[in-house]
């Protein structure tokens, strides 16, 4: 009993050091959004060091504040604009210097949800419209891709994961600017995982359903709430600590033989 209880304490406690993501150095783009906010902090629980990045200054600086409280780790953390190539630029090569190295990209950041742009159709839609969400959504994740995976080359191999919506998957009816911006990031994460794959660089998109945050909930009506949380089999909202355990997942090396996929988190309204 003695033994077996010598080896239960021990493995606890091995457990409780050892990390998923031990030894990862990662970027997180969209830092101060709530599902940004939930990958950093999953990341950090799971032993990587994280650079994090946003545009909103006094909130990062606040959540910087907990997660250097908190982070066994190294967190850094700097102001981001991924529509901007100077300030993607700038923000990796410090991410890179001061982390000694990158392991993982994960581009969280992507346009605000704009009540009367998901509401307007097709016909309604002019190309500025569409350039404002695709300067963000897609090209912004170009750009981090563009400046990260040569890094991750000189560092013999990486994970990219991008981040997409279901209805780029099966369509919808609203948020027409989005669903091609999305769509686009899915192609993205193809090239990269085709053109890098043989250099150890991995790459994946998240298609998001129906994930709660304040963002998404506020252009809801209660009845709209309601509606979308019975979509799914599950008949809830998914939660951002569920998005960020994905991707913990996948920038691990338990992952290191899936490449190139894109992974639906929407209790399952959408099946593959």
């Amino acid at each position: 009993m003695w033994l077996y209880g010598y080896v239960y304490i021990s493995m606890q406690g091995f457990c409780e050091i050892m990390g998923l993501l031990d030894g990862k150095r990662c970027i997180v783009t969209g830092a101060t959004g709530d599902v940004g906010r939930a990958v950093v902090e999953e990341f950090l629980k799971e032993g990587a060091s994280v650079a994090a990045g946003a545009r909103r200054k006094a909130l990062l600086e606040n959540l910087a504040e907990r997660w250097k409280a908190d982070a066994k780790n190294d967190v850094i953390t700097g102001y981001l604009d991924i529509s901007d190539e100077n300030s993607v630029s700038r923000f990796v090569e410090n991410a890179y210097r001061s982390l000694g190295g990158l392991n993982a990209l994960v581009n969280v950041a992507g346009y605000g949800m704009e009540k009367s742009l998901w509401n307007k159709s097709l016909v309604e839609h002019s190309l500025d419209d569409l350039m404002k969400v695709m300067r963000v959504d897609l090209l912004g994740s170009f750009l981090m891709v563009k400046h990260v995976v040569p890094l991750m080359r000189e560092g013999k191999g990486g994970v990219v994961v991008n981040f997409s919506s279901t209805p780029a998957i099966a369509g919808y009816d609203k948020g027409l600017a989005y669903t091609i911006a999305k769509a686009a990031v899915i192609g993205l994460t193809k090239h990269i995982a085709s053109e890098f794959g043989q250099f150890g660089i991995r790459a994946y998109t998240l298609a998001l359903g129906n994930i709660e945050t304040q963002s998404t909930v506020a252009i809801l009506s209660p009845e709209e709430y309601r509606a979308l949380a019975d979509e799914s089999p599950a008949r809830r909202w998914g939660r951002v600590e569920e998005v960020a355990s994905v991707a913990a997942f996948l920038c691990s090396d338990k992952a290191s033989y899936i490449n190139g996929q894109t992974i639906v988190v929407d209790g399952g309204t959408v099946m593959l």
